[in-house]
């Protein structure tokens, strides 16, 4: 159940943080978009290795 649980976190944060740069970019703000980019890369990479953990777990 966790494992879905974080599945389901990684694709709210990826659909939010893609809107958010889409938006930015839009805006032509586009050192805020990079930056937004930026994190959204470092959330998904920590969020991958959590799922990894978990699954390695089971």
């Amino acid at each position: 159940m966790l494992i879905g649980l974080v599945v389901l976190m990684l694709v709210s944060v990826n659909l939010g943080g893609l809107m958010s740069v889409i938006l930015q970019l839009g805006r032509g703000e586009w050192l805020t978009g990079l930056g937004s980019l930026a994190t959204l890369v470092v959330v998904d990479a920590l969020g991958f290795r959590v799922l990894r953990g978990l699954r390695g777990q089971d």
